[in-house]
């Protein structure tokens, strides 16, 4: 019982993390490009991680082999699933965008229950429906309200593809991390060897296309995103100490209640170029509802 309590403490708490990390990245963007806002806080994970790890206990380097599934995830996420989400985070917004991103348990509990063989009962379906739902109804709102009138006439609506892809990303990714960290190996390690990967991939990405040019930002966004580049190193910490206290089909849905805390978050700071219609609101808590009948019972 204790271990199940402790899952749901740390899979909040890693969805409060990375909401923080896409409020930090809406607020302090201005002029520096979705690749740079990558590659930049992925440098920030992964100074922060490796620097975590190897101060804290020793690490095995010889158990590569053993980092496999976490090298793999890192290529599902956070490397598409950030860049697709902060491009339709760009160009929706982060209450239209991240609800989509939401569908991602759907994707997870899938394959945990077709592959993994873990247990569904039809609780956890009908929550598995009002995500749905949920994403949807938000999703078909549109963007931004800047750019509401645009996606009503069909112009915009190819950019809801982006968060789409964030959501086959993250819930692909989510299902190599428990086969990973069942495997043995520490949380932190864990997620240094995940964002690592990501980071790789982007540094080439970015040598091989001569980017290096768009890669900065003013000191003004530098500020933003490395307080998103703590947070989002915090966010994988946590979920992988979840992972390794409960069931993956319990787990992830939990982990994606980032929109509450988005919805919250943007309330406060931030509510200019969102989308605040009732059916927006009506939806994200949807969702919500949707993923706590997922854990619930």
């Amino acid at each position: 019982m204790a271990g199940s309590l402790m899952a749901v403490f740390w899979s909040l708490l890693s969805a409060m993390m990375f909401a923080g990390t896409f409020i930090l990245v809406k607020l302090g963007r201005r002029t520096v490009t979705t690749v740079a806002t990558l590659w930049i806080t992925l440098s920030f994970n992964v100074v922060i991680l490796w620097f975590w790890s190897l101060t804290v206990q020793p690490v095995d380097f010889t158990d590569w082999w053993g980092w496999r599934y976490f090298a793999l995830a890192g290529l599902f996420a956070p490397l598409l699933g950030r860049l697709f989400q902060f491009i339709g985070m760009a160009r929706l917004g982060a209450n239209i965008t991240t609800p989509i991103t939401l569908t991602h348990p759907l994707v997870t509990v899938l394959i945990a229950v077709v592959i993994l063989s873990e247990p569904v009962t039809f609780t956890k379906l009908v929550g598995g429906v009002l995500v749905l739902i949920g994403s949807l109804a938000v999703g078909s709102q549109g963007a931004s309200a800047t750019a509401l009138s645009s996606v009503l006439e069909g112009q915009q609506r190819r950019y809801l593809w982006f968060p789409v892809a964030a959501s086959l990303a993250y819930g692909i990714s989510v299902v190599f991390r428990k086969v990973g960290i069942d495997l043995g190996t520490d949380a932190v390690t864990a997620s240094a060897v995940t964002t690592s990967a990501s980071w790789v991939v982007v540094t080439l990405f970015v040598t091989l296309r001569w980017q290096w040019q768009r890669i900065r930002c003013s000191t003004f966004e530098l500020g933003y995103l490395a307080a998103a580049g703590v947070l989002s190193s915090l966010g994988p910490v946590f979920f992988y100490l979840a992972l390794q206290r409960g069931a993956l089909i319990v787990v992830a849905p939990l982990a994606a209640t980032t929109p509450l805390f988005v919805m919250l978050a943007t309330w406060v700071l931030s509510r200019e170029g969102e989308l605040f219609s009732r059916t927006v609101l009506t939806g994200t808590l949807v969702t919500v509802i949707g993923v706590s009948l997922m854990t619930a019972f």
